[in-house]
């Protein structure tokens, strides 16, 4: 398995520390999220450096979130940075819009974002991706309608994150019908009830959520990565979870999270 740190995963540790995790932890990449108050090629340099490779780049911008004209300027950066980040994936991930009238309008409108930036991100030589997100305002997380999106726009990949999925559908039976567009997975651990309880969130799937170390909660993620063929395999796979207790560092969170991670093989 080509574990990959999720850097965010990481809080405000300096990225120092999360080149040193990584490599403490036998991860094999990096995917940056967002930059961490550091310029693109300082976070390329210190990854050369270690022998990590940079699996993506995860852009966080929110211009065209917040209804701001100028942003396809915001994602000409973020292009630009993992350019200069030498990633070969850049995520954008589909957070509602601050004026979100309806599921079907965000994704109308994402999908013309969408074609514009990947016809920016394809004559770069990047592979633009989105993901479900976990949201219960989300309105692109279950396999349908990530295809409504990959549909409009050919070409457009997919970041498969198992536990957004799971927020609103059957993760094991999206990934079936999303595997061909798949090039990069996250996953995580949620606790799951049918009521309300400490910390949890009613997702919309009707169910609560509430973060979970993996290994520590209801996801059977085991029974989820069993269903990957050798080509998916191949994949990088971000651990996105930290020690929600509190109890732990940063490094033992991560090498237990990476061993059980080993043994869904």
């Amino acid at each position: 398995m080509k574990i990959c740190m999720m850097s965010l995963m990481m809080g405000s540790a300096p990225v120092e520390e999360i080149v040193s995790t990584a490599l403490a932890c036998n991860m094999e990449a990096i995917d940056w999220i967002g930059l961490h108050e550091q310029k693109a090629s300082y976070l390329r340099k210190i990854c050369d450096d270690n022998g990590l490779h940079i699996a993506a780049h995860t852009m966080l911008k929110w211009g065209f979130i917040n209804g701001d004209s100028n942003y396809l300027d915001e994602f000409k950066a973020s292009l630009d940075d993992a350019c200069v980040l030498g990633a070969p994936v850049l995520m954008l991930p589909p957070f509602a819009r601050k004026d979100q009238k309806s599921f079907e309008d965000d994704r109308k409108r994402y999908a013309e974002y969408y074609a514009k930036g990947y016809e920016l991100a394809s004559k770069a030589g990047v592979t633009l991706t989105l993901e479900s997100t976990g949201f219960p305002n989300s309105p692109i997380s279950t396999a349908e309608e990530c295809l409504e999106i990959l549909n409009q726009v050919p070409g457009l990949k997919v970041t498969f994150d198992q536990g957004n999925v799971a927020t609103a559908a059957d993760p094991n039976d999206a990934f079936l019908k999303l595997r061909n567009y798949v090039v990069h997975f996250h996953v995580k651990d949620w606790l799951v009830k049918d009521t309300p309880f400490e910390n949890a969130e009613k997702k919309r799937c009707g169910k609560y959520f509430a973060d979970a170390t993996i290994g520590e909660g209801n996801m059977d993620i085991k029974s989820f990565w069993q269903l990957t063929n050798a080509r998916e395999r191949q994949l990088y796979v971000n651990p996105e979870t930290r020690d929600y207790s509190g109890k732990r560092t940063p490094l033992e969170t991560f090498r237990k999270v990476c061993a059980e991670m080993k043994s869904w093989e």
